[in-house]
């Protein structure tokens, strides 16, 4: 019986084994599709960011992911804002057009989904239970987690490269994707950015990685990028805003009205250069954008208590500059603000600390 019984393990143990060592090769698989070599066929550079910048009529859909290492603290209602750059956002996407997509962005079990559809957004935030429409043009916005996705954040940074150097990257698999790469070495002076390395679909041009480098780095300090994507038109049913009903709350914004009465707020405008930079014409008057390429940055006026407390946040973690006056660098990001009379400036940009303070101190 002891022998039996020897025997009959040492069976089961081959089994086991064999079976143990099929999974392990099924589970490497998709380690080994990843680390093979990329074989992105050659492209030329400039055809690579022709391609980019047209991508915006290719439809895809997928899931994707960025991670974002600047230590940026909560600002007063701007705590959805500084967690994109400081954390990591999940998303779903799916775009049929460029007046038709979705991206939800998950956190745990709570979800914010936008989509644009027939002219208008509509955003519903599952744990408020809130559907919001916002009706009209939205030339001035906070960034919000859509921004962030490979494609919206790789046409954003294309687009504002201004007398830029553009260089080849080696191919990337990305997604199961083999990639295109292509490098962006800022010419702009005053600016906290390095570099952006971007991987693209060759064939549509569609980003689907994107890295920032800050200056005096050697690591990115924010990725975006695809782990699932599917280069195919998504699914019309997937793109159809839901509708208010019972114990679900609805509200219609305009932003024509939202517009103007940010201009009643912001009475007297800004100055109409700072900074050595000539203010850019925007339809905002409590709002500014200076600057040019990479060393862009904006200027806001926060009313009362919120202004008060964003500027303490700055304060606390930054350094003052003069008795009301402060700047954060968070190596890429860099924030300031000034207290006044009239309400509290917020800047923030992709400015050098040395710009923003300039800034900080002509507002003061």
């Amino acid at each position: 019986m002891g022998a039996h019984g020897t025997v009959v393990s040492s069976q089961a143990r081959r089994r086991w084994l064999v079976v143990l060592v099929v999974v392990a090769l099924l589970a490497a698989v998709p380690v080994l599709l990843a680390l093979r070599p990329a074989a992105a066929g050659e492209i030329e550079i400039g055809a690579l960011r022709a391609r980019i910048a047209a991508s915006g009529g290719h439809p895809f859909h997928g899931y994707a992911q960025s991670s974002g290492l600047l230590p940026v603290p909560d600002l007063p209602g701007l705590s959805d804002v500084t967690s994109l750059v400081s954390g990591v956002t999940e998303m779903r996407t799916w775009y049929a057009s460029p007046e038709r997509w979705r991206v939800d962005v998950l956190d745990g079990a709570a979800e914010t989904d936008l989509y644009q559809a027939d002219g208008a957004q509509v955003m519903w935030e599952s744990a408020a239970g809130q559907l919001t429409r916002i009706e009209g043009p939205q030339p001035v916005r906070l960034p919000r987690g859509a921004d962030l996705t490979p494609p919206a954040l790789g046409a954003r940074l294309l687009a504002l490269a201004a007398g830029d150097t553009f260089s080849p990257l080696a191919a990337k698999r990305v997604a199961g994707v083999d990639a295109a790469g292509l490098r962006i070495a800022p010419g702009t002076a005053g600016t906290t950015v390095a570099r952006v390395d971007l991987w693209a679909d060759p064939d549509t041009g569609l980003p689907l990685q994107v890295e920032i480098t800050a200056r005096g780095g050697s690591r990115p300090v924010f990725v975006t990028r695809f782990l699932e994507v599917h280069l195919s038109a998504p699914d019309n049913g997937v793109l159809t805003p839901p509708e208010p009903g019972p114990g679900v709350g609805s509200v219609v914004t305009d932003t024509s009205d939202l517009l103007a009465a940010a201009n009643r707020l912001g009475r007297g405008g800004l100055p109409e250069r700072l900074g050595g930079f000539a203010r850019q014409a925007t339809p905002l008057a409590a709002a500014g954008v200076y600057g040019t390429g990479f060393a862009r940055f904006v200027v806001a006026r926060l009313p009362g208590g919120a202004g008060r407390r964003a500027y303490e946040q700055v304060r606390t973690f930054g350094t003052a500059v003069g008795d009301d006056a402060a700047v954060l660098p968070t190596g890429l990001l860099t924030v300031g603000a000034v207290r006044g009379g009239r309400g509290t400036y917020l800047i923030a940009g992709l400015a050098e600390p040395a710009v923003i303070q300039q800034v900080v101190r002509e507002l003061s």
